[in-house]
């Protein structure tokens, strides 16, 4: 009996220094964020719209001002909220600025890296565990994406969220577990439209996991009929609970406006608007801001207004998704060790015997998003214009990741050399763009100059380093600062003279795409600033 309480014990207190290690890990992560932070990167390109939509959301409006900004960002606008509540005046200073609003997002990245440790652990074991940490805090496009106010970090977050209290509800099935999926659920939806594709994947996770259960009942019809209620009453309880939480972040705005009153602009909802008149006068029970921002939303997304030129390896799309978009960028854009871990294991994973278990009790809540994301943003997204769309994609495979790593103790040395070997060299690759994350593109490229001929947009520039720009415009005084104002009259006799231009402009994203061909086609650059401006000089 004491043999046995002292083995609880001892359990306890290694899972309390295990979580004390991966904590003193994310902190290091927390506080390399917030270096960044303090360096006042320039606004992002529509950063200061969801500042302020939070700030509306705080002082009590949740009127749409455009398509995609949600709630979510109200946990930006917070500390400036509780400023004037402050006594102390440099406390309420610091409240006041950007890098306070940005810290809640970094807060909410460490959150959501304690959750990969979490999972990973109870899947995987200790040590899996801290390398699918590693995998997560060392995401150059994480770390990028937690510095900002907008909702990616967030949408990322809540999708794993949601698949791992579904995923601890479909193998404990209680009150507590069930109602912690709904409230993932839910505010998964405040956080960005993406979201909306968990009600049919966390249905079809479920289903796949209860799949034996399924298999069984149609032995019997007793059984059968229980278990379609058992399905019936999740629908009924989810749809209460997400409606609910998303009238309560939208502040109750006109919720239960009329089908029929709305003025819909996407195709999708004004062809189910005039060929369903039954549905005129029914209720909608969410918000009125809700339907409308996921109206506009999709007319955005059909239509790439507002969006620019899609750009890989040096073609331009006006309006269409590039087929494959995202393998291209993930190749480039994902530190080659991490992509080397996560294949690994993915093949590992289903080259092992025995594994069809483990796959419908655990697999399934990783596979079923990633495939259906991998899937959707490659083929059927016109959108494309960074990176940061396939964040939710990542912390998934970073816990996935971790199975390569179980049995850890009985590694050969070559194979324990290997594994930290990857980890040092992320690590290195990673650390040589700090602070400028957002830019970062992996070995690959070869010489960092050559960026902007595999992507640009918000995988390069997003308007982050404009006060880069300004301190070298201040420093070299005699650089030529627009040459779209004076482009050469002849373009095979370009101009001498020193050039500093935008990625974005120079690739054709936001300019006309002949605008600077002279330049691009002629000459390469001989310096960035920031990795998101480029500079030339042309010599006589």
């Amino acid at each position: 009996m004491r043999k046995a309480h002292f083995s609880k014990n001892f359990i306890c207190s290694s899972e309390k220094i295990q979580t004390v290690i991966a904590l003193f890990i994310i902190f290091i992560f927390g506080l390399v964020n917030a270096s960044s932070v303090l360096r006042s990167f320039s606004l992002t390109t529509d950063e200061d719209k969801h500042i302020m939509y939070g700030e509306n959301i705080v002082a009590g409006d949740s009127t749409r001002i455009d398509d995609s900004k949600m709630p979510a960002t109200a946990l930006n606008a917070l500390p400036k909220k509780l400023a004037p509540f402050v006594q102390n005046e440099k406390l309420k200073s610091h409240l006041n600025q950007l890098y306070a609003a940005r810290s809640v997002t970094i807060f909410f990245s460490c959150l959501l890296a304690l959750l990969v440790f979490s999972w990973s652990r109870a899947l995987f074991g200790f040590i899996p565990a801290l390398f699918s940490l590693l995998l997560y805090v060392l995401d150059p496009n994480i770390i990028a994406h937690s510095q900002l106010v907008t909702t990616d970090l967030y949408l990322t977050a809540s999708i794993s969220f949601a698949f791992f209290t579904l995923w601890k509800f479909a193998n404990e099935r209680n009150v507590k577990n069930g109602l912690a999926f709904l409230f993932a659920l839910g505010v998964a939806q405040l956080a960005k439209y993406t979201a909306i594709v968990l009600f049919p994947l966390t249905f079809l996770a479920l289903f796949l996991y209860d799949l034996p259960d399924w298999v069984k009942s149609f032995r019997s019809p007793k059984e059968l009929f229980r278990l379609v209620m058992r399905y019936a009453r999740y629908v009924v309880f989810a749809f209460v609970v997400v409606v609910a939480i998303i009238n309560v972040g939208f502040l109750f705005n006109q919720p239960f406006v009329r089908f029929g009153d709305y003025r819909f602009r996407s195709d999708v909802l004004m062809r189910i608007q005039s060929e369903f008149s039954i549905l005129e006068n029914i209720p909608v029970p969410t918000p009125h801001p809700y339907l409308k921002g996921l109206d506009w939303m999709r007319q955005t997304e059909q239509t790439g207004y507002r969006s620019g030129r899609i750009y890989l390896l040096g073609y331009l799309s006006e309006l269409e998704g590039i087929p494959g978009y995202y393998f291209v960028a993930a190749l480039f854009k994902v530190p080659i060790s991490t992509q080397i871990i996560y294949l690994a294991a993915i093949a590992a994973y289903f080259l092992q015997k025995g594994n069809g278990e483990h796959l419908r009790k655990n697999g399934i809540f990783f596979l079923v998003p990633v495939l259906f994301f991998v899937v959707y943003f490659n083929f059927f997204f016109n959108t494309q214009i960074g990176i940061r769309y396939y964040l939710p994609v990542f912390p998934l495979l970073y816990v996935f990741s971790g199975f390569l790593f179980t049995g850890w103790e009985g590694f050969s040395p070559l194979r324990k050399f290997s594994a930290f070997a990857l980890v040092i060299y992320l690590f290195v690759s990673v650390a040589s763009y700090y602070p400028y994350h957002m830019s970062y593109m992996n070995e690959l490229i070869g010489n960092r100059l050559n960026a902007y001929k595999y992507l640009a947009d918000s995988n390069l520039d997003w308007s982050q380093a404009k006060n880069e720009y300004r301190q070298y415009i201040q420093e070299h005084p005699g650089v030529i600062v627009n040459p779209r104002n004076s482009p050469p009259a002849n373009p095979n006799k370009p101009r001498p003279g020193h050039y500093i231009l935008r990625i974005n402009d120079l690739v054709g994203i936001t300019e006309d795409p002949q605008r600077f061909a002279w330049l691009r086609n002629n000459f390469e650059p001989v310096e960035t600033v920031a990795h998101a401006y480029l500079v030339y000089q042309i010599s006589p």
